[in-house]
């Protein structure tokens, strides 16, 4: 085994550790990007919640007169009728969506990656579909779906002379928000599962456990840590996300944290109080939640990767393989036949009509000739492509940066600056556009970012940046520091070197992290609405506005082209993905 002190020192390392450094050696490059990235992450992480903290404790925020400290919006807050009903539905609401799926995000991982079920590829492919399709629209496709009078579902249901499922209650929520977001689970399983040695699991079955108890002993123990984080940042999402209490929870009664603050700001005049303490009530719950699910992770880890190497080998589950073969088939129809059928027959209709032979004769294109014939939607085309272009150009060269930093140096404070890049995964997007948005409204900045495409690009930036890192940092940690000091002895740059050595090997790293950011910046809505105005919406908000304006039609035409948009684009990534990077033999 190699000891820590025998590890070769960089050349650039070995001239620091020779000299004294002076003021001079910081104007280099490196340090002057090193600090701006650093500076960037701690802006983007810090200013808007310090803002909305602010705006928590002010008696006159954005006022006329001059504010006052004081803890009355607290105590107006917290005392105010229904408050306890709200936090319980709220709870309720996202802890069920975190159990719902993560359970199934880790079931369907571990079927594809750990057993013999057939027709694995299909069920790659299923899995992962949901993440492309916009929350937005996936939840109006089964508000149409599940509506308990005219959606098709509960039509089949009455005739059979079974109870229907009202899609607007608490229940009908967790549902939703658990098909939108099992993707993430299974992506998180996937790596799990992927990186597990079986061969516990095999000696378990070989001393005559049986399939049942291995998996519950051993495999699940295993894959612990995963699975809490998984569920952990369900929760997060699912208690910040707009679309579901807004279109599914406000219409059943059912409201939550994210309905309350928008309503909070869509009075006259806006209630920035109780905005401003329940976006820091909801950052506690999540933060701690954060730092539980990473003491208890840290206390469960089970290491299974050794220098012998290791393999994955999946188990033969015998006749049970047909089981999960018609999971997967389940699974496929239910979160991505029946929601993209819905979308298609609705646009194809100048008005909602139930599935049936009859309304055929009515099919037409005229809702998507709709869509350019609408200034705004056009419009609202072009910003979302723009701001979410920008935005993961932006994230994907931050987190290289940052990752650079916090794995390739030893610079003091790289732990605290991985923390920031951290933080946005801790903080709501509602939170977080309710931040942003007090920010620039309160902050005597030479230049005016709200009602600009710029503010939305900060809030997405802010966002995406720790899926970004979440890319990143795995990548920039299998590069090993000798490619970097073979550079530097040969004379090249710090500049040089990142980007001849660096940018080459983490190419896939870079395109995973440039394509889930722009998806996530081209469908997010949870901060975007609250940060647009006219003239800036992006495609998500118009979605949102003529969905409640009951342009049904149109809103399906243009879900089925967004759905469309980001599968060609999610495919050429991955093409072009193949192309560059490290070959594998």
């Amino acid at each position: 085994m190699t000891l820590l002190a025998d590890r070769p020192v960089s050349p650039t390392r070995d001239r620091a550790r020779g000299r004294r450094r002076t003021w001079r050696d910081f104007l280099e490059p490196r340090y002057i990007t090193l600090a701006v990235a650093a500076l960037a992450v701690a802006y983007l992480a810090l200013v808007p919640i310090g803002t909305m903290l602010y705006a928590s404790l002010q008696t006159q925020f954005l006022g006329v007169t001059q504010g006052t400290w004081t803890f009355q919006h607290y105590v107006d807050t917290f005392t105010a009728p229904g408050f306890g009903e709200l936090v319980l539905n709220s709870f309720v609401y996202a802890a069920a969506t975190s159990v719902v799926s993560t359970v199934l995000g880790f079931g369907l991982a571990w079927l594809v990656v750990r057993t013999n079920t057939p027709a694995k590829g299909f069920a790659r492919v299923a899995a992962l579909v949901p993440l492309i399709i916009p929350g937005i629209l996936n939840t109006v496709a089964w508000s149409l779906l599940l509506s308990p009078q005219r959606g098709p579902v509960n039509v089949v249901l009455r005739d059979a002379h079974l109870p229907i499922f009202n899609v607007f209650s608490l229940t009908g929520m967790v549902f939703v928000q658990s098909m939108h977001v099992i993707p993430v689970a299974y992506l998180m399983g996937t790596a799990a599962f992927t990186s597990m040695d079986s061969s516990l699991e095999e000696a378990a079955l070989a001393s005559g456990s049986s399939p049942l108890h291995t998996f519950r002993r051993i495999t699940l123990r295993m894959a612990r840590p995963a699975i809490m984080s998984a569920a952990l940042l369900m929760f997060i999402q699912t208690i910040s996300t707009f679309e579901v209490p807004q279109l599914i929870g406000v219409p059943g009664r059912r409201f939550v944290f994210v309905s309350r603050i928008y309503s909070a700001l869509q009075s006259f005049p806006p209630d920035y109080g109780t905005v401003g303490v329940l976006g820091i009530f909801v950052l506690v719950v999540a933060s701690l939640g954060l730092i539980l699910a990473q003491r208890l992770g840290r206390g469960s880890a089970v290491q299974t990767i050794t220098g012998k190497g290791f393999r994955s080998r999946p188990q033969d589950l015998g006749r049970w393989r047909w089981l999960g073969f018609a999971g997967f088939m389940l699974f496929f129809v239910v979160a991505v036949a029946l929601p993209i059928a819905m979308l298609v027959w609705s646009s194809l209709l100048p008005g909602y009509e139930q599935p049936s032979l009859h309304a055929l004769h009515d099919l037409t294109f005229s809702n998507y000739h709709q869509i350019l014939k609408r200034p705004g939607l056009t419009q609202s085309v072009k910003n979302s492509l723009i701001t979410a272009v920008v935005s993961a150009l932006i994230v994907t060269a931050l987190s290289a940066v940052v990752a650079y930093i916090t794995v390739k140096t030893k610079v003091f404070g790289r732990g605290l600056l991985d923390g920031l890049a951290t933080v946005p995964i801790a903080v709501p997007s509602v939170v977080m556009g309710v931040g942003i948005l007090y920010w620039y409204l309160a902050a005597p900045l030479p230049v005016h970012l709200y009602g600009t495409l710029t503010i939305l690009i900060v809030a997405f930036v802010t966002i995406t940046l720790p899926y970004g890192m979440r890319y990143l940092v795995p990548g920039m940690s299998q590069i090993k520091d000798e490619l970097e000091e073979a550079a530097t002895a040969s004379g090249a740059s710090w500049l040089q070197s990142f980007r001849r050595v660096f940018v080459p090997l983490l190419m896939p790293s870079l395109l995973a992290a440039f394509l889930y950011t722009m998806i996530v910046a081209f469908r997010e809505i949870s901060a975007a609405i609250f940060l647009y105005s006219s003239g800036t919406e992006v495609v998500s908000v118009q979605v949102y506005d003529l969905y409640s304006n009951g342009s049904y039609p149109v809103v399906a035409a243009l879900g089925v082209v967004m759905v469309l948009f980001l599968s060609v684009l999610a495919g050429a990534v991955r093409l072009l993905s193949r192309k560059v990077g490290i070959k594998s033999g």
